[in-house]
């Protein structure tokens, strides 16, 4: 095991600050006309053996995550809302190490802009998942590309503040968790033959072994994306090599439409698949075209939609990967990069897309990772991302407005190595004077 050892005490801060570019400044709109990426057929998504049964037992207390109101579960990211008030943040810092701040409700620690070290080296975007309040599972892929854990208790860090569990694997890219009910957790994670892997825990065991995994084949080329709506099951969502979208499913007994096999739903996707669940058999699915316009794709209970291998067009010139949130019944809040490098956000009301249906709100800054996004109440959002200086900014809606304001950010300090894609292509944007080109807010695109 390299470069994530337990209890190791090195602390290299590799933290310092810096200014964001753009900070404060106007919103641009996040459209240029571009063609359509409607459903293109390609290769079919090719399978790997099983290997090994699924495990998926109850849990306690599962039952009551399907009463609650609001959205679902969400999947794992780098910032993460366990209650009211409360936000977690985790980042890697110029040495490699983990770095953690929080807010509890009335301040941020261990300062606005210092960070807590929690050692390890690691090679992935730090993944946080909440499975009940006061309780936190950090997941990491360390520098042999095995993937790495460890929880907060409610009063400590285990097994150590820096130490951490080796969970085996050799993984490409970013782990991402799940949790459908307290004390259980799915974790799903690329080999090096690009096939899914899977491993669970339940209670305090973990599936199928420690440091095993089970084989869900395809040959997968982003990052694989989870959603849970109710107890017991599970969507995920991954690209495949003829770059459409394919889904799968957890029924609370089988894997559909088999272990292995997939459902294909259409699409030529240039970024990882970002998806919602904001009421049970609802999910809201988001990636980009080849045009760089933001699709849509959504399961109403019986039916995907639209039919077929089409997805719905929602405008845009985006780059790297969506970020997708709901905070309640039939609300999603969608933000991405454009060319720019500036923020852009649109939203569903319930009943139409705002500003319009290919309209973006332009948020202002010039983003260096894509934008993460949390909801801990009903009409409340933050939003993180790295500046132009590798810092960390935040942004929020207080239910009436963002704060600090509609273009400006909070500047949290740090000099960030890891903490969401890079959106590579969107200093093409600037012009020679290094300010971002202006485009037109809510273009026809």
């Amino acid at each position: 095991m390299k470069s994530m050892q337990s209890d190791s005490t090195e602390n290299m801060d590799g933290m310092s600050s810096g200014a964001m570019h753009g900070a404060g400044g106007s919103g641009s709109g996040a459209s240029a006309a571009a063609q359509g990426a409607h459903g293109m057929p390609g290769a079919s998504m090719r399978s790997q053996p099983a290997a090994g049964a699924a495990g998926q037992g109850d849990t306690p207390g599962a039952q009551a995550l399907a009463l609650q109101a609001g959205p679902r579960k969400p999947s794992s990211g780098p910032v993460v809302a366990w209650g009211p008030n409360r936000l977690d943040v985790f980042t890697l810092g110029t040495n490699r190490g983990m770095y953690h701040k929080w807010w509890n409700g009335s301040s941020w620690n261990p300062s606005v802009t210092g960070y807590e070290f929690m050692g390890g080296v690691g090679t992935s975007v730090p993944q946080a998942i909440s499975t009940q309040p006061n309780r936190l599972d950090l997941f990491v892929t360390g520098t042999d590309s095995a993937l790495y854990h460890k929880n907060f208790n409610g009063s400590a860090w285990v097994p150590s503040l820096t130490g951490y569990t080796n969970l085996g694997g050799v993984c490409i890219g970013d782990p991402r968790a799940i949790s459908w009910g307290p004390n259980r957790l799915d974790v799903f994670v690329l080999g090096t033959d690009r096939a899914l892997y899977h491993k669970w825990r339940s209670g305090t065991t973990w599936g199928p072994s420690l440091t095993g995994y089970e084989n869900m084949g395809g040959i997968i080329m982003e990052q694989p994306e989870v959603v849970s709506w109710g107890p017991n099951r599970l969507d995920v969502f991954v690209i495949g090599t003829d770059r459409a979208l394919y889904h799968k499913w957890w029924d609370g007994s089988n894997w559909g439409p088999s272990l292995t096999g997939y459902e294909k739903l259409g699409g030529v996707c240039t970024s990882a698949p970002r998806a919602v669940a904001w009421g049970n058999n609802r999910l809201d699915v988001f990636v980009t075209g080849t045009d760089g316009a933001l699709y849509h794709k959504w399961w109403n209970g019986s039916q995907w939609l639209p039919a077929g291998n089409n997805l719905e067009r929602l405008g845009g010139v985006c780059i790297g990967n969506p970020e997708a949130v709901s905070w309640g019944p039939n609300r999603i809040d969608v933000f991405v990069v454009g060319t720019d490098s500036a923020l852009y956000h649109k939203w569903w009301d319930g009943s139409n897309w705002g500003p319009s249906l290919l309209g973006f709100e332009g948020m202002g800054g010039i983003l260096s990772s894509q934008p993460h996004v949390v909801s801990w109440a009903a009409n409340r959002l933050d939003v993180f991302a790295t500046g132009s200086d590798s810092a960390l900014y935040h942004k929020w809606w207080d239910g009436s407005s963002w704060g600090p304001s509609l273009t400006g950010y909070e500047f949290m300090g740090g000099t960030i190595q890891s903490f969401g894609q890079t959106p590579v292509g969107a200093s093409d944007a600037l012009n020679s004077s290094g300010q971002p080109a202006q485009l037109n807010d809510d273009t026809d695109s």
